[in-house]
């Protein structure tokens, strides 16, 4: 197996050269000004993250979050990184002068790793995924019927139908960083972005049951991945290294966050949390004290304080598990290197790995099924619905007619204009930069069609599930006149 040089995956190459002769520190900087200064990043303020439509502004955002997850793989990062200092390995594997560059990767990769999301979170994947199920084929062969071309392509059925039909945030985040966003991150900055190393249309390889157990990108982002994989020697289906520190950093963050969510929302009391967290612990047939223990202490620390038990909690939890995850980085390095490690850094066969299942069970016994989650959702699930029936229309028209409906005003298509008229710019951008390429491939006119009615109806869902929730709700309203 060849060397671990860090030089050879943390470049300073983009996918468009900007000409410019630079460091990598100042790269990874620039990444950093172009990620955080970007419409997709403040759009998390308003996105769900647990609670749908939250008014009170103590509880977590998608955005809130995010920096929060960030903050933990910055840490996790500077723990890998001085452990590796007092080693041979950290002036062979090239990582002297670049712990900036490296913990910037790392940040980076952190903020943006939910960016994808569509408005309220899980379920509006859901409702994204089984509306296309439902109605995807029906608006195609509509559109094929009109247009005059009855046929279709083998490349539809068996590639960009099952691609739409799944709705992935990660695979999301790609396509909104890359093509819509086109913030021309360097192939590193892309690269620690993607979580899951195959398409919704393509079967999970033997041997990579993890890294492919969610779609990481679509189709219309698979030239992209090809292009991550080849600069920065990936082989194929293998996740880049620093993924594992943004995966474990998630895992860290949201678990406790979640929990701390509702104790603030009084969906639990502190002594109910620790009397659940005590129950499936045991249940999981663990009679060790490592989780227990924590409890004890921060419930003798809190003194019937909430807020300094979950304080306590989080403190003495979050330092354990940093230092377990950043231990099985290193123990693991040669496989993490390569992306070839098929598990988390804090694997199931541990009790930090134990403890974060815990605090995931109670969170969705107790916290998840809620009513004061469940009724906002069946609100967005309704919305959403509602917002894709009333854009149907788009995916029905012929090719040739969606190509000019912007001096279409008046006459048949008078209610497609309109609703052309309030699709993103960007996003149609994006659009016509797909479909204009469709000519210089090798394709025949029914691929040619179905391309282009593929990149149409991603448009229709660039644009809603780039929505926050709030304006989900009121742009349903508003166009359905409720």
């Amino acid at each position: 197996m060849e060397s671990l040089d860090y030089l050879k995956k943390l470049t300073c190459s983009r996918p468009e050269p900007t000409g410019k002769s630079r460091d990598l520190v100042t790269e990874t900087e620039s990444n950093r000004g172009r990620v955080i200064q970007s419409a997709a990043i403040r759009r998390l303020q308003q996105k769900t993250q647990v609670y749908p439509l939250e008014t009170n502004a103590s509880v977590r955002s998608r955005l809130t979050h995010s920096l929060e997850v960030q903050q933990t793989g910055r840490y996790l990062a500077k723990t890998i990184l001085d452990q590796l200092r007092h080693t041979d390995a950290y002036v062979k594997m090239g990582l002297k002068g670049i712990d900036t560059a490296f913990t910037n990767l790392v940040e980076m990769s952190c903020l943006l790793h939910d960016v994808g999301n569509p408005p309220f979170g899980h379920f509006g994947e859901a409702a994204f995924g089984r509306w296309i199920q439902n109605h995807g084929r029906a608006c195609h062969d509509k559109a094929m019927t009109r247009q005059g071309h009855n046929g279709h392509s083998s490349l539809f059925y068996e590639t960009l139908l099952p691609d739409l039909s799944v709705f992935e945030g990660n695979a999301q985040g790609l396509r909104i960083i890359h093509s819509l966003q086109m913030l021309n991150l360097t192939w590193s900055q892309l690269a620690a972005t993607i979580k899951y190393t195959r398409a919704p249309y393509q079967n999970v390889q033997p041997g990579f049951e993890y890294r492919q157990k969610k779609p990481g990108f679509y189709y219309s982002e698979q030239s992209l991945v090809d292009s991550i994989w080849k600069n920065l020697g990936i082989k194929e289906n293998c996740r880049f290294p620093l993924v594992y520190i943004m995966e474990a950093a998630d895992d860290i963050s949201y678990c406790i966050a979640d929990l701390e969510d509702a104790i603030d929302k009084g969906i639990l009391s502190f002594r109910g949390l620790s009397f659940w967290l005590h129950e499936v612990w045991r249940e999981f047939g663990d009679d060790s004290n490592y989780l227990p223990g924590i409890i004890n202490h921060a419930e003798r620390i809190a003194q019937d304080n909430p807020q300094t038990f979950i304080r306590h909690l989080r403190s003495n939890l979050f330092k354990d598990l940093v230092n377990y995850a950043a231990g099985r980085y290193l123990q693991n390095h040669a496989d993490i290197f390569h992306g070839t490690l098929d598990q988390p850094l804090i694997d199931g066969g541990s009790y930090q790995h134990l403890a974060l299942k815990t605090l995931k069970t109670v969170a969705i016994r107790h916290v998840f099924s809620s009513q004061e989650k469940e009724t906002p959702e069946l609100r967005g699930h309704a919305a959403l619905v509602g917002l894709l029936d009333i854009y149907r229309p788009i995916l029905e028209l012929p090719r040739a007619v969606f190509a000019n409906l912007e001096h279409h005003e008046g006459g048949e298509h008078f209610i497609e204009h309109r609703l052309n008229h309030r699709l993103s710019r960007k996003y149609k951008a994006a659009y016509l930069r797909a479909v204009s390429q469709l000519s210089r491939k090798n394709l025949t006119l029914t691929e040619e069609n179905d391309l282009e009615w593929y990149y149409r109806t991603r448009l229709i869902l660039d644009y809603i599930s780039g929505m926050t929730d709030h304006f989900v709700l009121t742009e349903y309203q508003s166009l359905s006149a409720i």
